[in-house]
């Protein structure tokens, strides 16, 4: 969503250049290339101050397959615009998530 409106308002990012989501949904990046800059944006931007070093505190790669992940960020996330979903949408995104990582690990229902 930073990148969309960045593009829609021409305002300079929160992200630190070099993480941002253009550069995961970069061409050349796949592969173990790809698994190892993920894993590097998700430290960096757990570093950062404030609201954005919080959301990514802790944050950890849970996808093992470099060519899911790779599917994940072009395919299924970049495709869609995320700015215009209603507030309602992106809920029911999170909730979802929730629900399959409270089925996926142990006690993870309320993380």
């Amino acid at each position: 969503m930073a990148d969309e409106r960045a593009r829609l308002t021409g305002e300079e990012q929160a992200i630190p250049r070099g993480y941002r989501w253009a550069d995961l949904a970069a061409p050349q990046m796949e592969g173990v290339e790809l698994e190892q800059h993920y894993r590097e944006t998700l430290s960096e931007l757990g570093k950062q101050g404030g609201m954005l070093g919080l959301i990514f505190q802790k944050a950890q790669n849970m996808i093992q397959d470099p060519a899911k992940l790779r599917q994940l960020v072009v395919e299924l996330i970049g495709k869609e615009n995320w700015s215009a979903m209603s507030a309602d949408v992106k809920g029911d995104a999170y909730e979802g998530l929730l629900e399959r990582n409270a089925q996926d690990v142990k006690g993870g229902a309320g993380q």
